[in-house]
């Protein structure tokens, strides 16, 4: 994000802050000292006042950098890239490098986030119930402040209206269920509109009758939505990435057993199909693949008592599932510069996807 500032590294993601956070940490600590706080402790000093709030503020946005942080953790663990995080007006964005590549990913992604939050929540009940702090003390007043904020962020972000989580949960939900990305996401933005709309015209309601700055607040979060959605639904055509692998791969090609020697490979399962390479299968299982670049290595006099396995590319092997989309493919094909990827499930070939057949299938779209 332009116009941010890295201020640390956690866990090899870095960490930075938006120069509209500023303002976000001004409104909030100006709130929060000028009329919550003295509301609710009357007795405390000037000075405690604005001590409290700015801590309060700080801790709010901690928060929200842990939300964060278990969005994008869980995102690394599912095998993508997090560049980094950044804390902004609005709050926090990862930023996760790539598509979610499954249903099941997505949801998990987007629902830790605002479960987070309320275990924030949580914690910050539980210390209120041990009594941490004292009556009337600076410590409870930040703490109550701190269990209602992490609650209210957390409920927030299960409306299911993308880009918020529960957007991305909807959005999961649906994908799961048609097992078309594109129609989910087109769905689950279109709420997103309509909850933005929604909390304009709350914030425009709220400005009239009650608070102005909370209204204002609102109804600049609501347009922020808006917008957010807007552009997402405005992305979503369906394009030929969307399509699910299984429905452009070829049939597994005939595989070949490790023991196999390489005269053989090469005579039986190379020359005569103009075959650059050959998945090596064992116990009906995927185990490795074997390319003519593979062969540079060995001796040509040695081909016909060296085995495949001894010359073959074993696990982790580049591939994809067939409910992957082909934009996966894509990505996999550019960043390894190979000719074919595995279509695999389970450890069991299913299927096979050639650089050839893809970069046809995007002459064709372009037609």
């Amino acid at each position: 994000m332009n116009g941010a500032y890295k201020i640390a590294t956690v866990a090899g993601i870095d960490i930075g802050v938006h120069y509209t956070w500023l303002f976000a940490f001004a409104l909030i600590t100006w709130t929060l000292a000028g009329s919550w706080f003295p509301s609710d402790y009357p007795d405390w000093g000037e000075a405690t006042y604005w001590a409290a709030a700015a801590i309060a503020a700080l801790l709010l946005f901690g928060s929200i950098l842990v939300h964060e942080l278990a969005h994008s953790l869980v995102a690394i663990a599912r095998g993508m890239s997090v560049r980094s995080i950044t804390l902004f007006i609005f709050g926090g964005v990862s930023n996760i490098g790539g598509d979610t590549r499954s249903a099941r990913d997505e949801f998990q992604i987007a629902i830790v986030g605002p479960v987070s939050s309320l275990l924030l929540a949580l914690a910050g009940f539980l210390a209120l119930r041990a009594g941490v702090g004292g009556d009337d003390s600076p410590v409870e007043g930040i703490l109550i402040y701190f269990t209602l904020a992490n609650f209210l962020v957390g409920i927030f972000n299960l409306l299911p209206g993308f880009p918020l989580d529960g957007g991305r949960v909807l959005r999961s939900i649906i994908w799961a269920s048609t097992g078309d990305n594109a129609r989910a996401t087109g769905i689950a933005s279109g709420v997103g509109i309509g909850f933005g709309w929604l909390l304009v015209a709350a914030g425009v309601l709220t400005a009239i009758t009650d608070d102005v700055m909370s209204g204002l607040w609102m109804g600049f979060v609501g347009w922020y939505l808006k917008d957010s959605a807007t552009a997402v639904r405005r992305s979503s055509k369906r394009s030929i990435t969307d399509v699910p692998v299984r429905a452009v791969m070829s049939l597994p090609e005939r595989p070949v057993h490790p023991d196999v020697s390489i005269s053989a490979l090469v005579d039986e399962y190379m020359i005569p199909f103009e075959r650059r390479s050959v998945p090596v299968v064992e116990d009906d299982r995927v185990v490795g693949i074997i390319t003519l670049h593979d062969l540079d290595g060995i001796n040509r006099n040695l081909w016909g008592e060296t085995p495949v396995s001894e010359g073959m590319t074993g696990p982790p092997l580049v591939a994809v599932g067939p409910d992957d989309s082909l934009s996966i493919a894509f990505q996999l094909l550019a960043r390894y510069n190979i000719n074919q990827i595995l279509v695999i499930k389970s450890d069991v070939l299913v299927g096979i996807i050639k650089r050839s057949s893809l970069l046809g299938m995007v002459v064709r779209e372009r037609e």
